[in-house]
């Protein structure tokens, strides 16, 4: 049976949950976690990191005894780190067992989810083992690149041969940008992240009919700005509907008129995945307005919970929202399109309900699975190993 080091981040764990829990299934695998001091809460991702460096597996963090149903806790190890600074002696002494212990597990396949810091490229350019990338925006979001990004990106496209691209969009950009064949980056999907029912009580919100939802960091390229606009547009033809925007950030338009209005509800700061999941329980659906993207993990959340989705077209969305299927697909900072289907959602009903019942079937075995996403992946898996 062949033998994955997975290797991922708290930022990750929603996606992760899922994709090892199948993996578990089908491989010898090791699922390694990178948990810098500042990133011991992400997520659903929340433990209390050890006061002593050091890799330690998932049953001495009794946090999380709850994914037990989704992760083999024996197989699971925390690089429990201890410094903010990559290049900390503790860091760097940590790093060195990290290596020790890729080593020693001898791998077929080291398969990395999201962009290493330079501490591991280091000890992966002079080991042979085969390796794959997930690269989960094969361009920088629009506002949020900089030196520093683009710096560790390099180090990153130039220490791996191989990638994975969670939408076909951007395949062949990202090959001409990278120099790279095309037949060295494989398209992979995300699922819906239906570990969330996971956190779904005896009590729950019952769906307001009229609530609308948007959740996730705060970002200009997130298009909040049109979504008020239209909301407002939204309120003239149907008075109650409620526009809820949760999620920690800094706006970058004035919301000051928009807080004073019942129609908007705010929750600037940070939402925990408990918070969120009522949220989502309560909202007829949720809206990405985004202005550019790649894939969306806030599309996947909403799917988890089979709620339907309003998105833009823009990156590798089209392939995520099938309009009139799962959600609505308009075009980009078009405030008209976006207030028309809010409308549409929030006069049809029955609608939403048939677009639910779509994304129960399609998480079960449709393009969402993430039984699918795993069998297609081990078939890449074993086309690079050793």
């Amino acid at each position: 049976m062949m033998k994955v080091l997975y290797l991922s981040s708290p930022y990750y764990f929603d996606m992760d949950l899922c994709y090892v829990q199948q993996l578990k299934e089908n491989t010898d695998h090791v699922f390694l976690i990178d948990v810098p001091s500042y990133a011991s809460e992400s997520t659903a991702f929340r433990v209390k990191l050890k006061s002593e460096a050091g890799i330690f597996p998932a049953t001495s963090y009794p946090e999380l005894a709850q994914f037990s149903a989704y992760l083999d806790l024996k197989k699971t190890f925390i690089i429990n780190r201890t410094s903010k600074k990559s290049y900390a002696l503790s860091n760097v002494k940590l790093q060195f067992k990290v290596n020790q212990f890729i080593q020693k597990q001898n791998p077929n396949l080291v398969h990395a989810n999201g962009l290493l810091k330079p501490n591991f490229l280091w000890y992966l350019k002079f080991n042979q083992i085969p390796r794959v990338l997930t690269v989960h925006d094969p361009f920088p979001h629009s506002g949020e690149d900089g030196q520093k990004v683009e710096f560790i990106r390099k180090l990153n496209f130039k220490s791996f041969r191989r990638f994975i691209i969670l939408n076909d969009s951007q395949k062949n950009a990202f090959s001409e940008r990278l120099g790279i064949p095309s037949e060295h980056i494989f398209t992979s999907k995300l699922g819906s992240y239906t570990f969330l029912k996971h956190y779904i009580g005896e009590k729950n919100e019952v769906k307001n009919k009229l609530k609308i939802l948007f959740f996730g960091r705060i970002s200009p390229y997130k298009g909040i700005e049109e979504l008020c606009k239209a909301m407002s547009k939204v309120c003239e033809s149907i008075p109650n509907a409620e526009l809820i925007v949760a999620g920690s950030g800094s706006f970058d338009f004035d919301i000051f008129n928009y807080q004073q209005s019942p129609n908007f509800k705010f929750i600037n700061r940070y939402i925990s995945t408990e918070e969120l999941v009522q949220l989502i329980l309560s909202s007829q659906f949720v809206v990405c307005p985004y202005r550019d993207a790649t894939q969306s993990g806030v599309i996947m959340t909403a799917f988890g919970l089979d709620t339907p989705v309003i998105a833009t077209n823009v990156g590798g969305l089209k392939e995520m929202v099938i309009n009139n299927f799962n959600g609505l697909l308009i075009e980009p900072k078009n405030i008209s399109l976006l207030t028309e289907a809010m409308v549409t959602l929030l006069e049809n009903p029955i609608q939403v309900q048939t677009m639910r019942e779509n994304i129960q079937k399609d998480n079960k075995n449709g393009l969402n699975s993430w039984k699918n996403i795993t069998l297609d992946l081990l078939k890449y898996y074993h086309s690079i190993s050793k």
